[in-house]
């Protein structure tokens, strides 16, 4: 039957835009949490919204956002986000995926996190217990699924790792042309270690006019949906906030971009558009 197959296709258009774009996460001890200036790339009460098109055909949406709440007593940052399908497509696919991360307010680490994906007819709920703090030298998980892996110290979840690369820009040294990073996220109840290269500064059109950024190409897996392994490109906002702008990829039957369209709640002024 074709349903599964256009299903499952669909799913590398739609809801790779969660764990590509968290593939930025750096070292995760090498530099601290906040810059020198005290300021944070990001504060409870952000909200991004990103559409998800296919040529000029608008297939989704997804939301992220992140507020301070109380997990386990003690004061948390709840990191959300939505990837869904939308119009046609929704009819057709009928994706509506949910990352959620709890994270420590001072380290940023993961303490709880969860993945509820709904595509098609296939459902997946699991959830991840962190503990970075009873090993000297690693950190524990503890997925609901697979029972408890021993991490690198520090790891972040897929979705957590977004906003700890946010705040890391603010004291990272310039990163040079090509620079390759490796990183260490856990996903899909795996160890995900990931490359990624960046391609220097580009001020691209946006619905809130020219935005100057930082560019970035992770080295994906080629075969059912990328050609080659530098199909995907990422587009950070190159100002203290260091907001994901724009995720394009390139697979075998054409472009899908990820723009963003709305933001409220942001730390800093968002000084990457040109006045």
């Amino acid at each position: 039957m074709p349903q599964p197959q256009k299903t499952k296709f669909y799913r590398s258009r739609v809801s790779l835009f969660v764990p590509f774009l968290t593939i930025f996460i750096y070292h995760l001890s090498v530099y601290p949490l906040l810059a020198q200036n005290g300021k944070r790339a990001f504060i409870s009460g952000e909200s991004l919204k990103y559409q998800i098109y296919y040529g000029f055909i608008n297939g989704g949406e997804a939301v992220m956002q992140v507020n301070e709440k109380v997990f386990n007593g003690k004061q948390a940052y709840h990191i959300y986000l939505n990837g869904k399908t939308v119009g046609i497509a929704n009819t057709l696919y009928n994706v509506n995926d949910t990352y959620e991360s709890y994270t420590d307010v001072q380290t940023h680490w993961p303490l709880f996190s969860i993945r509820n994906i709904h595509e098609g007819r296939y459902r997946h709920y699991s959830t991840q217990t962190w503990d970075h703090w009873n090993r000297p030298d690693s950190s524990i998980v503890i997925s609901s699924k697979t029972g408890k892996v021993v991490v690198v110290k520090g790891c972040q979840d897929i979705l957590s790792s977004v906003y700890y690369l946010r705040n890391q820009m603010l004291t990272m040294p310039p990163l040079k042309m090509d620079q390759t990073i490796t990183v260490h996220t856990y996903f899909t109840d795996e160890k995900y270690p990931l490359t990624v290269r960046f391609k220097g500064y580009e001020t691209i059109k946006t619905k809130f006019g020219k935005v100057r950024c930082m560019k970035f190409m992770p080295v994906v897996i080629t075969g059912r949906v990328f050609k080659t392994k530098d199909d995907m490109t990422i587009w950070f906002s190159n100002d203290n906030n260091f907001i994901p702008i724009r995720i394009k990829f390139d697979i075998f039957v054409g472009s899908v971009n990820c723009d963003l369209i709305e933001y409220k709640g942001l730390a800093n002024e968002f000084s990457a558009v040109e006045k």
